[in-house]
């Protein structure tokens, strides 16, 4: 099991109280010479000094003071009694605590957008960046971390391989507790739980898992009445030519595995948030009958182009573009923005078989994740590409 470091300050508190208690005691022999109400006094005086000292030692050991705990790996962490600044790992971890605890933030993985700014709050904007540890950057300065002194870093998400050894590196090497979070589609409730028992903020954290949980399981069980021979044939292309591909079966790809039959079955493919690289020729043999486009793909000429047009989706107009304020609802980063993302997809699919709508799922969530209201206009404004064409 690996150990933090945190117990010195303790140690130094303890001695401390021992150290005013000998005072003391010296103080009460020195005063027997003199008459009894001095001695007295004296007595009282000594013994008001050390209760005095007791308590400002049991209050120093109080606040420097240290708890364990087991994260989802299984390593036991010794972590501050109480924490008030956290830096993250990288963009799941920092969507995670934006929607949580950004008030304990000292630092981000990447700037904030604009949109980030809207729904989070443009006063942490300003934090420094550290960059993160894992993803396509792999620039986590542990100088710029160590200097904003954090008493913890939280790693949320996927556990990847060797990642025990990553952490426990990264801890020895800045001296700060790093603990890791498991967060997949089906397991945000209960992310969120761990996280408020770590960080003591179990009424917040309790909120948003019960929502979560809810929305994951309400839309499951109507998927799961649908046979896999109705399920919508998919596709989700990224990239500037519409030409990446999310594969089935990756971590990235976990909305659209479970809500349509993801036609992109790609030997050997790897979770990167970009996609795997096909071929036009690739993408017609799929023909998929829905085709979602990432942000800033080619969503907005595909239907102009004669080529695409002879894709089934393209021509019958059932393609739509992945909204992505604050973060996109499918994927990069594959984290609790992917509860909005089921729920949408699933209704865009499935519409006869709820009872609610895409914009009424949509405020749920930036209600209950975010804390954000969401106006009829602002919500038309995030759904506009990505709602039925009429």
């Amino acid at each position: 099991m690996k150990q933090g470091k945190g117990m010195s300050k303790t140690a130094k508190a303890l001695a401390l109280a021992c150290f005013a208690l000998c005072c003391a005691a010296v103080l009460g022999l020195a005063a027997c010479g003199s008459s009894s109400a001095s001695s007295s006094a004296s007595s009282a005086s000594a013994s008001d000094s050390a209760s005095s000292a007791s308590s400002a030692a049991a209050s120093s050991a109080a606040a420097s003071g240290t708890r364990t705990f087991t994260d989802s790996l299984g390593r036991t962490v010794e972590i501050p009694a109480n924490i008030e600044r956290v830096a993250v790992s990288g963009a799941i971890s920092q969507q995670v605590m934006f929607t949580f605890s950004p008030d304990l933030l000292v630092g981000l993985c990447d700037e904030m957008n604009d949109a980030e700014k809207t729904y989070v709050g443009e006063q942490y904007a300003s934090l420094p960046v550290f960059g993160q540890i894992y993803g396509g950057k792999g620039d986590f300065n542990k100088e710029a971390v160590a200097a904003a002194d954090p008493q913890l870093i939280v790693d949320i998400g996927e556990a990847k391989k060797g990642i025990e050894e990553d952490l426990d590196e990264l801890q020895n090497a800045i001296g700060v507790p790093v603990v890791h979070i498991e967060a997949s589609l089906s397991t945000y409730g209960d992310a969120y739980r761990m996280l408020g028992e770590l960080l003591d903020r179990q009424e917040r954290a309790n909120e948003i898992a019960t929502y979560v949980d809810n929305a994951y399981a309400s839309t499951v069980e109507v998927l799961n009445a649908i046979p896999a021979e109705e399920r919508v044939n998919a596709a989700y292309l990224l990239g500037d030519a519409g030409l990446n591909a999310m594969a089935k079966g990756t971590f990235q790809a976990g909305v659209i595995d479970l809500v349509t039959n993801n036609v992109a079955e790609i030997e050997g493919a790897k979770g990167s948030g970009l996609g795997s690289e096909v071929s036009f020729e690739q993408v017609a043999l799929w023909n998929p009958s829905l085709v979602l486009f990432a942000p800033e793909s080619i969503y907005s000429t595909v239907g102009d182009d004669p080529a695409w047009q002879t894709i089934d989706a393209i021509q019958n107009g059932n393609y739509y573009e992945v909204p992505a304020a604050p973060y996109n609802w499918i994927s990069t980063p594959p984290s609790v923005n992917q509860i909005m993302g089921l729920q949408w997809l699933s209704r865009l699919c499935y519409p006869d078989k709820f009872s609610d709508d895409i914009a009424t799922v949509t405020k749920d969530y930036y209600k209950n994740v975010y804390g954000y209201e969401l106006g009829d206009d602002e919500c038309q404004k995030l759904i506009e590409n990505a709602s039925p064409k009429n």
